[in-house]
């Protein structure tokens, strides 16, 4: 939010373009760029900074002439058209965080507040629209998309746009490799001990970078910083979510060892916390004790047990089924084990490091080649969005000719 108020200040009396009677301000550009920047799809379309500037004014100049030529011709937008595309478009977006609360920490990460987001999307969305009425009253009786022409499109492309990617639906049990008893017993007694040390008075950090055995905070005297939910391991969440600012937690155990941890800061989902961990050692026994139980469940799955049935009592992962995923895309070691698999068969154990992985496949569908039929409908929609974009810019090369335009140094010198 800090950056764009900056960028506004700063830039606020400096005109990037005139377009008839209209300004386009620099701030008004770089606040469209520094939105345009935080869409990685986007960011790979320009090589350079300046690159994304020039692109952004040039739409927004041909925004202002088409709102100009759109008034001349009595086309018009109200703000209840928009409104709900707007709002469909943050929905989809914030559709890609874990929850609400991630979504709007991002933003503020970004330096974007909401009703910029919002104004962004309407301005986009407008000329878009606009760009469509116009079009469409210009030169719809000459946009023609014959079926010759669209069979041509299907025979030339139908390598590329007509497979549909094979899907595989796959379930899981996950049997995480614990130590034994006896090495348990001997990191619970090792943390005891330096617990003991910092109920005595002990400094935490001194402690942490004595003692733990987590390398990667070990030197910043065990800091963590600030987790948020969902980051890390469920084991850990449901005890340092509970704590108070302030609190030090007795040892607790998860996969990763011991962990003694100070909170430091909290929030409604946030806790900024340093720790201490003590390693518990896993021998080869634990492997193969681990790896003989899965051996196990894969052979009742084979002789006919209900894997719904197995799956919640020895997975180690409460989400049994992982999702419907292209088989292609699947990545190491799960892409080849499943590529071998039929419908309704349990995969041998596959080791992760997060233990051993027994995989289910509920359906599988293989890849195929879409017929012309099916895609009939879709590439007329594409050829003739096709000839929109073409008119459209043609369009626009006309209204630079007829209407007043000039652009002034983007650096606002």
């Amino acid at each position: 939010m800090l950056m764009l108020v900056f960028l506004t200040a700063t830039f606020a009396d400096h005109v990037a373009a005139y377009v008839d009677n209209e300004v386009v301000l620099l701030s008004e550009v770089m606040e469209n760029v520094s939105i345009l920047a935080n869409d990685p799809g986007a960011r790979r379309m320009f090589a350079t900074d300046d690159e994304m500037k020039e692109y952004v004014l040039d739409q927004l100049i041909s925004s202002r002439l088409l709102l100009i030529e759109a008034a001349q011709e009595s086309i018009f937008v109200t703000d209840d058209e928009i409104a709900p595309l707007v709002n469909q478009n943050i929905e989809n977006l914030k559709s890609n965080f874990p929850s609400e609360a991630n979504f709007f920490s991002y933003l503020e990460e970004q330096g974007i507040n909401l009703e910029e987001l919002k104004e962004y999307y309407h301005e986009n969305l407008k000329s878009r629209i606009i760009m469509e009425r116009l079009i469409s009253k210009k030169f719809a009786a000459r946009i023609m998309i014959s079926p010759i022409a669209v069979k041509h499109f299907y025979d030339e492309n139908k390598d590329s746009i007509a497979i549909l990617p094979g899907r595989v639906k796959l379930a899981h049990m996950l049997l995480p490799i614990v130590p034994g008893q006896d090495e348990l017993m001997k990191g619970f007694e090792r943390a005891s001990d330096v617990y003991r040390l910092l109920m005595t008075g002990g400094d935490f950090g001194v402690i942490a970078e004595e003692f733990s055995e987590d390398e990667n905070s070990r030197r910043k005297g065990g800091m963590l910083g600030r987790i948020r939910r969902g980051e890390t391991i469920e084991d850990f969440e449901a005890i340092v979510f509970t704590l108070k600012p302030g609190a030090i937690s007795q040892p607790f155990a998860t996969r990763l060892g011991y962990h003694i941890v100070e909170v430091l800061n909290k929030g409604p989902d946030w806790v900024l916390l340093r720790q201490i961990l003590i390693k518990v050692n896993i021998t080869q026994q634990d492997t193969l004790r681990t790896w003989n139980l899965a051996q196990k469940l894969k052979e009742l799955v084979d002789a006919g047990a209900d894997f719904d049935s197995l799956a919640p009592i020895h997975s180690r992962d409460p989400s049994i089924d992982l999702g419907e995923f292209e088989i292609e895309r699947l990545t190491p070691p799960f892409d080849q084990v499943v590529k071998q698999m039929a419908e309704g068969e349990i995969s041998e154990p596959v080791l992760t490091p997060y233990g051993y992985h027994l995989l289910y496949v509920r359906e599988k569908v293989a890849e195929r080649i879409l017929s012309f039929e099916e895609l009939r409908d879709q590439i007329m929609q594409y050829l003739h969005q096709q000839e929109i974009q073409k008119k459209y810019d043609e369009l626009i090369a006309e209204l630079r000719t007829k209407i007043f335009v000039k652009i002034f140094d983007l650096s606002g010198n």
